[in-house]
């Protein structure tokens, strides 16, 4: 089952996951959902706010961290946990019939998602924000520094 389970982490659509985990989540016992933020929070290490009735936040983790680290939350979360989760997400509503292609499947995992040129730049995936903070010559305004022209920097600005 829990193959199953990583099968559709690789290859269904990232909405459906997500609410199917929301759908599963709600269904699991408090035990289990314990152990599924634990998991996140250690596997993930996200998340360390939320409780476990936080289910959609859980969620979005849990689908969001499988996809740029392969196996991370997996290898984190408890076995027993894990078979409630992947059970209860394969009979979900929303990933029936999305089993196209799992007999040929060979178990790989895709290679996790390189973003460090864009955290390098300042861009944060996650928040799909860009921070000012981390570009060189630029302050919290937004204003490049050192750029030549503008106001004041040439003692101009009056007749003279």
């Amino acid at each position: 089952m829990v193959r199953q389970y990583r099968f559709l982490l690789r290859t269904a659509p990232r909405d459906a996951l997500e609410a199917a985990h929301t759908e599963s989540l709600r269904r699991l016992s408090d035990a289990d959902r314990a152990a599924v933020l634990t998991a996140v929070q250690t596997g993930l290490v996200t998340g360390q706010r939320l409780t476990p009735d936080s289910v959609t936040k859980v969620a979005h983790l849990v689908v969001n961290g499988e996809h740029r680290d392969p196996r991370a939350f997996l290898r984190a979360c408890p076995q027993e946990s894990l078979r409630a989760l992947a059970g209860a997400v394969i009979h979900s509503e929303a990933l029936f019939g999305l089993f196209g292609g799992y007999a040929s499947w060979d178990g790989a995992d895709p290679e996790p998602v390189d973003d460090s040129a864009w955290r390098d730049a300042g861009f944060n995936p996650d928040s799909g924000r860009w921070s000012l903070d981390r570009e060189p010559g630029r302050d919290n305004s937004g204003i490049v520094s050192g750029a030549g022209g503008g106001f004041g920097g040439d003692g101009g600005g009056g007749g003279g």
